[in-house]
């Protein structure tokens, strides 16, 4: 006779083993606090085919829980910056159906667990499978990601991570704010290193390497006095040629080099920074923005089954949250 027990997330499950009578104990003590491992390169954001095989083991108890799926395209992270409201995005979930291929594989073993045992190529011989349950069709897993962690690092923070005694601008995180991105590029400030578009990052526009005049307010270059700072200027000397457009050496390689800054007057000046030197090329390209974000996956089985491999059991779950993982990726964002 087949056992079907209904389980709650946590829940202690006692399973009798309809060949010999002994009794199993099961705690499927997992939440989202579980900490999920995957190998090596299988979140490879490049690749969005193949396999994925997340993985849980606790040697406290012997026993681990895994979960098959196929990536289809599944990364882990997202790309958009706004949603469909024009709202930053948080999250974006995603929903697997449990099949033959899609499967969660419940095991005890009879000995401690190697850490690489699910990333080896052909698992070791010891320790042994003492006791397996595999999902059954049907039911599904469903993958709840959200971003934990950004930043465009170019020394202009937002109000929530400004450090203690900062007394200068901070970067919007409102799409509703009219500085939230200042140079209308669809990357917001608090997400790009030229805010300006002039193809000189924002970390060097507000550096204290620039001579000349500087904002009493915030300590920062204003060169031309215009009180538009320089890391938000599109003409930072005021000679009427965008800063953008003074990178006179920028064709001289084979390869394009975006940078104003190492086109310098007999002064050593940046020709950006000479009200004087109005020579111009054209360039309407801009630099590549990559950006630091960590995304958190949390994954959550509902209205499973799970058969026992070795005996005439079953159980049933309803919901199951089998644990979370992080990933950190350089992520580059598309100038509009």
């Amino acid at each position: 006779m087949i056992k079907n027990l209904s389980l709650f997330l946590l829940l202690l499950i006692t399973i009798t083993s309809c060949d010999d009578g002994d009794i199993i104990v099961t705690t499927f003590d997992y939440d989202r606090e579980t900490d999920l491992s995957y190998c090596n390169g299988s979140l490879d954001t490049t690749d969005l085919t193949g396999d994925i095989q997340l993985y849980n083991i606790n040697n406290d108890t012997r026993e681990s829980i895994v979960l098959n799926f196929s990536k289809n395209g599944f990364t882990g992270t997202f790309t958009d910056l706004l949603d469909e409201d024009g709202f930053i995005k948080v999250d974006t979930v995603k929903t697997v159906e449990l099949s033959t291929t899609n499967r969660i594989v419940y095991r005890r073993f009879n000995g401690d667990i190697p850490t690489d045992y699910f990333c080896q190529d052909i698992p070791p011989s010891s320790p042994q499978v003492s006791q397996e349950y595999v999902s059954l069709d049907g039911g599904t897993v469903t993958f709840i990601t959200s971003r934990i962690a950004q930043d465009d690092n170019d020394g202009i923070p937002t109000l929530a991570n400004a450090p203690d005694g900062y007394n200068g601008p901070f970067e919007s995180t409102d799409p509703a704010d009219p500085d939230f991105d200042t140079d209308g590029d669809g990357i917001p400030n608090f997400l790009d290193q030229d805010d300006d578009n002039d193809n000189v990052p924002t970390s060097i526009e507000i550096s204290d390497n620039i001579e000349g005049y500087r904002d009493p307010a915030t300590d920062l270059p204003d060169t031309d006095q215009d009180g538009i700072l320089n890391y938000l200027d599109v003409d930072d000397d005021n000679d009427g040629i965008i800063t953008r457009y003074e990178d006179l050496n920028a064709l001289d390689n084979v390869n394009i080099i975006l940078n104003p800054t190492d086109d310098l007057n007999n002064d050593g000046v940046p020709f950006y920074l000479d009200d004087t030197a109005t020579d111009e090329l054209v360039i309407d390209q801009y630099r590549t923005i990559t950006v630091n974000r960590t995304f958190r996956t949390l994954v959550i089985a509902n209205d499973i089954t799970l058969d026992n491999t070795n005996a005439d059991d079953q159980i049933t779950v309803e919901t199951l949250e089998l644990g979370r993982f992080d990933i950190t990726v350089n992520q580059i964002l598309e100038v509009d």
